[in-house]
């Protein structure tokens, strides 16, 4: 089992330029670099989930598809966040990306080309750049973002602090914020291991929250009330019809 795992592993990173190469004919047919984009993202994610064997119970997952355009956030447990991002909300995303990753030669090339912003988070100067930029492709392309206000990976299924760029982002971009819920992706690949694991994810989408009466001199108060309820859906106070995604 071992030895299987640690193929499985090794063979994720090279899921992304596979999809890149079979998007290749849907740019040659359609002319759309988004479209391209958004078949590489889904493919990405599908083959990232099956190599791994990562299955999703999803609860809530109408509130993926309206509104849009969204800032949707997400906790943050483990590397295998990035698929499930990918695969639950799938397309017109605008990523924000660890800028560490630039180090990577395929990989970050690929992430560059895809339209992912990567954010040096010691710099606050580059972050708040990052963060104008995702605001741009927000308001001016009709993208969603996606964001860990956690910033990231926490060490259990613990929250972390919340961080404001995340809720800043939805009232400059006046859209709505949608929360998904992790509770077990750790289970997946822990920070700090190398190997990932088969797991079953469970996922709740909330329904959106209206930013447009938020005020930035109360934001504090509007973080600690998402976390708030963040920790409510952890501890099991959130009851919503489930169905299974995978």
């Amino acid at each position: 089992m071992l030895i299987l795992r640690a193929i499985r592993s090794a063979l994720v990173p090279m899921t992304m330029p596979l999809a890149a190469v079979a998007g290749i004919p849907v740019l040659l047919v359609t002319g759309s670099r988004r479209r391209l984009i958004n078949f590489c993202t889904g493919l990405w994610a599908d083959l990232s989930c099956a190599l791994i064997g990562l299955r999703v119970d999803l609860c809530g997952g109408e509130h993926l598809e309206a509104p849009r355009p969204a800032v949707f956030i997400l906790n943050h447990q483990s590397n295998a966040d990035g698929f499930l991002v990918a695969k639950l909300i799938r397309r017109d995303i605008a990523f924000l990306g660890k800028a560490e990753l630039s180090r990577q030669p395929v990989r970050g090339r690929l992430m560059r080309m895809g339209g992912v912003i990567l954010v040096d988070r010691q710099d606050a100067g580059k972050a708040g750049a990052a963060m104008q930029a995702i605001v741009k492709a927000i308001r001016r392309d009709g993208l969603s973002a996606a964001i860990f206000p956690e910033g990231s990976r926490t060490h259990s299924t613990r929250l972390g602090p919340f961080r404001k760029g995340a809720f800043l982002t939805a009232i400059r971009a006046r859209v709505p914020i949608i929360p998904i819920v992790i509770h077990n992706s750790i289970d997946a690949q822990p920070k700090g291991e190398k190997l990932y694991r088969p797991a079953r994810i469970r996922v709740d989408v909330l329904p959106p929250l209206d930013v447009s009466q938020w005020q930035v001199k109360r934001l504090d108060d509007h973080v600690a009330e998402v976390r708030q309820l963040y920790q409510r859906v952890l501890d099991g106070e959130w009851v919503e019809g489930g169905r299974h995604f995978g």
